[in-house]
């Protein structure tokens, strides 16, 4: 079977469209994969207390309860290490009770917490 030079052009084109829409559902499940991953990893931060030294967005704890996590967390592989075999004064959380999976939700999302604004950039705040 023999195709004429428009009839090819059209089929590419068609399989060009179907590739870019496929590409963008991907992209969208993925975004929204990620954001189901941040609000599991804040409601896991939430319920196993870490807010409680460590503030609700990770901010560090007052009178250095805890120290400040978030914006840029640790490394995912440090900041498990350091989740599994704590500083002193930290509580242990072994995987028995918050697996690495949800480890790494909560790590994403202290990452996903953005930068707050410099204080030179808050009008209240300027003489």
């Amino acid at each position: 079977m023999q195709f004429s030079r428009p009839d090819c052009l059209r089929a590419a084109r068609a399989a060009s469209s179907f590739a870019f829409g496929l590409l963008g559902l991907l992209s969208c499940a993925a975004a929204q994969d990620s954001a189901d991953a941040v609000e599991r990893g804040r409601q896991l931060f939430m319920s196993n207390g870490c807010y409680s030294c460590h503030g609700t967005v990770g901010q560090g704890g007052e009178r250095s309860a805890g120290p400040r996590l978030a914006p840029d967390p640790h490394p995912f592989e440090a900041f498990k290490a350091m989740l599994r075999n704590p500083p002193e004064g930290m509580p242990r959380f072994d995987a028995r009770f918050v697996s690495d999976d949800q480890v790494l939700a909560i790590h994403r999302y202290l990452a996903s917490i953005p930068r707050g604004r410099a204080a030179r950039d808050i009008p209240l705040l300027q003489p």
